[in-house]
C-alpha cells in the first residue's frame, strides 16, 4: 500500500481524491512535473549492482516519495499505477517499443466510457497529462503537441518538432502484469545500449523540459535550447537545484 498524504505531499497535490477525470489529470499533471526521470541509482557505487532498481510497492515509495528521488518508466509509471489503483481507478498496464526495444511501461486508464493513455516516465518528450486515446486526434499539451496514430496493427504517440511529427513509441493493447516488467528492468538495468552508458535526469516544465545527460544542462523553452556544461564538483548541487535530488555529499558515481 502507498501512503496517498505522503505521495501527495511529494508532488504537490491537495485536490480530492474521487475517481474523475478531474482528479485524473490533476495527480498525473503534479506527478509528472515533481518526480523527475532519472537513472542515478544504475552509476551510484553504494547500491546492489546486481539489483539496482526494485519495483515493489515498498522500494518505489521509499525512493520516490520519501528520499524524494526520480527514476525511470518502471518506477515512476509503476508508483503512479499503484496510486491510481488504491484510488479505485481503472488501470491496465501496457509495454511499448521505443526505436527497436520493446522497453517502456505505459498505461492505460479506463474511466466510465473513455479510455486515457498515461504515462510519467519517458526520458523525451513526454505527456504530462494523460491523453484521450483517440485516434488522429491533435492535442496540445502546455509546450508540446501530440497525437496518438495507428500504424502496422499497433499504436503510436508522435510528438510535434519543428512542423514535422515524431514517434515517441509504439504499443499494442496486451496487458501486463506488474512482475513482468522484472525481465525487462533486468535488462534495462544492465544491458541498456544509452541508459547503462550515460547518467540522465530530466524533468517536463510548463514551457519545456530540463534536462541534465551527463555534464550537459539543457533548459529547454518553447522549442529553444540552452546549453551549459557543468563540473562533475557541481553535479550534486546542479541536481538539487534543478531537479531537487538532495544526495548525500560523499556520493560517488561509477
Amino acid at each position: 500500500m502507498i501512503n496517498l498524504p505522503d505521495y501527495f505531499a511529494r508532488i504537490g497535490y491537495s485536490g480530492t481524491s474521487e475517481v474523475s477525470r478531474e482528479t485524473l489529470f490533476a495527480i498525473h499533471r503534479a506527478h509528472a512535473l515533481s518526480i523527475p526521470f532519472e537513472n542515478l541509482a544504475l552509476f551510484e557505487t553504494c547500491l546492489d549492482r546486481d539489483q539496482p532498481i526494485k519495483l515493489y510497492a515498498q522500494s518505489l515509495s521509499n525512493k520516490l516519495i520519501h528520499q524524494r528521488r526520480g527514476g525511470y518508466c518502471y518506477e515512476t509509471n509503476g508508483l503512479l499505477a499503484l496510486v491510481l489503483e488504491q484510488l479505485g481507478f481503472n488501470v491496465t498496464r501496457l509495454v511499448g517499443r521505443v526505436e527497436q526495444m520493446i522497453d517502456h511501461q505505459l498505461l492505460l486508464i479506463t474511466l466510465d466510457d473513455s479510455l486515457y493513455l498515461a504515462g510519467v516516465g519517458l526520458g523525451g518528450n513526454g505527456l504530462i497529462e494523460p491523453l484521450a486515446f483517440i485516434v488522429d486526434a491533435t492535442v496540445k499539451q502546455f509546450a508540446e503537441t501530440f497525437k496518438l496514430i495507428f500504424s502496422d496493427g499497433a499504436y503510436v504517440l508522435q510528438v510535434l518538432i519543428k512542423d514535422a511529427w515524431s514517434n515517441l513509441y509504439s504499443f499494442r493493447l496486451n496487458p501486463y502484469l506488474p512482475i513482468d516488467y522484472e525481465p525487462l528492468n533486468h535488462y534495462i538495468a544492465k544491458f541498456h545500449p544509452f541508459l547503462t552508458k550515460n547518467r540522465v535526469c530530466t524533468l517536463p516544465t510548463p514551457e519545456g523540459r530540463i534536462i541534465l545527460n551527463n555534464n550537459e544542462l539543457k533548459i529547454r523553452q518553447f522549442g529553444q535550447n540552452q546549453a551549459t556544461l557543468i563540473p562533475e564538483s557541481a553535479y550534486l548541487a546542479t541536481l538539487k537545484e534543478y531537479f531537487k535530488i538532495d544526495l548525500h555529499l560523499d556520493t560517488q558515481f561509477k
